[in-house]
This record gives C-alpha cells, structure tokens and sequence, in this order.
C-alpha cells in the first residue's frame, strides 16, 4: 500500500510539474502578445499625426478608398452625356483601393513600383495609366504649416465641367428674334417674316491644355525624413497647380492656357470711372453703376472681386461727419464682405487701384466663365533620369473660357 501510494504521489508530482510548465509557456505567449502591443504603441507615439482610433479610423480609410474607386472610374470610364449613371463600388474594389493607397505610400519611399510587395504592385496597376503613371487619391494628405502668402484660388468660384474627349463645344444662341406682334397692329398676317432660326446659332470650343510640374527629392531624404513626406510634396504640387490655374483664369493670354478675364480677347465690357472721380481713385458712386450697368438677370448671383488694397481703399471712405460708408455685413450669418447688397471675394491676382488699371469687377461667375478638367492630376515617378534623386512628375489636362462676356463688367480707372 505504501509503495502504491508513493507511486500515485509522484504521478501527482510530475502532473502538476507538467501543468506549470504548460501554464509558464502560455503566460511567457501572454507576456510576448502585451510587450509587442506595447511597441507598437510606443511607436506610433513616437511619430508625428493623429493618434489610432480602431474602427473609426478604419472606417475613413474605406470611405477614402471609396472615393478613390468613383475617381478612378471618373477619370476612366466614358461619358455618356445625357444619361446620369450612379456608381458604388464593391467591398473587393475598396479593400483594392486600401492596399493601392498603402501602395502609393510606399512608392514615395521607395520611388521605383518594382521594389514593392507583389500584392500592392498588382493594386497599383488598377489605379494607373499607362506603365508606371498613378492616379493619386482624392484624400492622401493632411494640411501642414506653412508660412507661404497663399493667393486666391478662384478655380472653385466659376463654372467648372469634366469632359472625356479632346475639346468641348458649346452652342451660343445670341440672336434675339422679332418680338411677336398682335393681330393686324401692323398688318393682318399674323406670321410676320423672321429670320432664320440658325442665324444667330454660334460655336465656341473649348480645348484643355497640358499643365506640368516636376518635384525632385533627393534618395537620403526619401529614405531618412522623419515627416510626412507625401503630405509636404503634394501640398507643394496642390500649390502649384492651385495658382497657375487661377493666375490664368484672371489673366491668361489663351496661348496655351485658359483665356482670362482681364485679356482684352475676353471681350467683357468695361466701364470707366465717372469724370467726376479724381484721377487714379475709385469711388462708391462708380461701384454702384458698376453694378447696373450689368443686365438685371444676373445680379442674383453676381458678386464684386477685388484685391485686398483696392477694398481697403474703400473702407476708409467716409461721409461729411466721417462715418465709414462701408462695413462688415450687418445680416446675420452673413460670411464675408457685402458691398451693394453683393458679396465680395477678395482676389489677390486683380490688379491695384493705378490709372489704366482694371481694379474691379462685377459679374455672375458662373454663367461668365467654364473651366473644363479633362484630367485630373497624375503621379509618375522617375527615380532614373536624375540620378541620385528621384523625380516626382505630375500632369493635369485643364482648359477655360469665357462663356458669356455679357454677364460682368470691368471697371478701368482713368
């Protein structure tokens, strides 16, 4: 019974033994699993940016990949105009875009897509045109500080139209027939002769032009920035393309690029200031003929623009017992500066208040000018033809021009 016993006891033994040593192994996993969570926190503490927020975070993240994939079939898939078609793309499209997006994120480390993981370069090549040029996603970068004077991005004030072939036309009906006549006014033939319909039917064409910029970085920094090196490129790039195209808009010769307002091709009227003004100044009285000399049927919508010199000229301007004429809109939730009951948008490009000068304009921004987008900004990267650095090649197919001069009006001092 004793040797029994004893023998049972030591059964006993090595079965707890056993038990430890199970229990060690998964706590030591335990231990491994919490220490591993924990890095990883201390690394995404370490980094600049927001801080993880589980499902919330992934939820934008497919609401950006869900963007991308309407950009991408946008960009792609033919227009068939007049027929209004809605797009959702499937859960396998965004978890594509996801990984496309992680791809793009990469490439900007690595610069060359053959250097990337089988799975994201296979992603990639969904969201490409041609080889190696990549449509970049409409949300790839947050705002980052910069002390840079930012002009006005007027692009988003006018009209503005995606087509999908080489140029865009428009019919222009600018011929306004005979208005009826009563019965036997002046004579009894109720169908007076008229002209033909067609002769007052014109055409305008409206091509997109080419817009280019080239950033280059060097590998080093590439591989060794502790920024966010997308965010600060592609603010660069936004910046770029952003200003050229409004600089156009106000100003451009139509040679190669949009036609713009203040280009005496643009045919827009323009008024002088009242012989009463003193030279090289502007007064209240020629902003409010301005506005009506423009035809009625445009005033709903018409607005004043201006640079921040010129308004600041006519703020200071006073009556007899020096009140300020102007000032901030008394309406409640009114944004920004009225003026005549018409809002201001303070353009940086518009020239100052100097004799010869166009300072002012009133007009109905979008029925005066179309901006067409045949493309959308692409990415190519090139980490060959510079050497050591990588070059970073982004394209845009964009066009504009005036609609119709009739609907603003420019006010030249003399």
């Amino acid at each position: 019974m004793a040797h029994e016993s004893l023998a049972a006891l030591v059964a006993e033994v090595r079965k707890a033994a056993e038990g430890m040593a199970d229990g060690d192994a998964r706590t030591n996993a335990r231990i491994d699993a919490i220490a591993k969570s924990l890095d990883t926190v201390m690394i995404k503490l370490g980094r600049p940016g927001p801080p993880y927020d589980g499902a919330a975070n992934d939820n934008l993240i497919r609401k950006e990949a869900a963007d991308f994939c309407v950009l991408r079939r946008n960009v792609t898939v033919p227009k068939a105009d007049g027929n209004a078609s809605s797009y959702t793309p499937s859960s396998a499209d965004i978890d594509d875009a996801v990984l496309a997006r992680a791809a793009l994120a990469n490439l900007w480390r690595l610069g060359d897509p053959n250097r990337l993981q089988g799975d994201q370069r296979k992603s990639l090549s969904s969201f490409s045109f041609g080889t190696n040029e990549f449509l970049l996603p409409p949300v790839l970068a947050s705002q980052v500080l910069s002390c840079i004077v930012d002009p006005t991005d007027i692009s988003s004030l006018v009209n503005t139209v995606a087509i999908s072939g080489p140029s865009i036309r428009f019919l222009i009906d600018n011929q306004r027939i005979s208005v009826a006549s009563w019965a036997c006014e002046s004579s009894c033939f109720a169908n007076n002769p008229q002209p033909d319909l067609q002769a007052g039917i014109g055409e305008m064409e409206i091509k997109p032009e080419t817009l280019r910029f080239i950033a280059c970085a060097t590998n080093d920094l590439l591989a060794d920035s502790a920024v966010n090196i997308e965010s600060w490129i592609l603010r660069k790039v936004s910046d770029a393309v952003r200003v050229t195209i409004s600089n156009s808009i106000v100003a451009g010769d139509g040679l190669g690029k949009p036609l713009g307002f203040l280009n005496p091709q643009a045919g827009i009227p323009i008024m002088d200031t009242s012989p009463n003004t003193p030279a090289g100044q502007i007064d209240w009285r020629d902003l409010v003929q301005l506005k009506w000399d423009l035809p009625f049927q445009w005033h709903s919508n018409g607005s004043y623009l201006m640079n921040q010199r010129t308004w600041s000229l006519l703020a200071t301007t006073t009556d007899a017992i020096g009140r300020p004429l102007f000032a901030p809109s008394p309406v409640q939730n009114q944004v920004g500066l009225m003026l005549n009951g018409s809002p201001i948008h303070i353009v940086t490009q518009f020239p100052d208040c100097l004799p010869g000068n166009c300072p002012v304009m009133f007009a109905d921004l979008k029925q005066l000018y179309i901006l067409v987008i045949r493309q959308n900004t692409t990415l190519q990267t090139d980490p060959y033809t510079a050497g050591f650095c990588t070059l970073f090649k982004f394209q845009a197919r964009i066009g504009g021009g005036i609609a119709c001069p009739n609907a603003g009006r420019l006010l030249r001092v003399h």
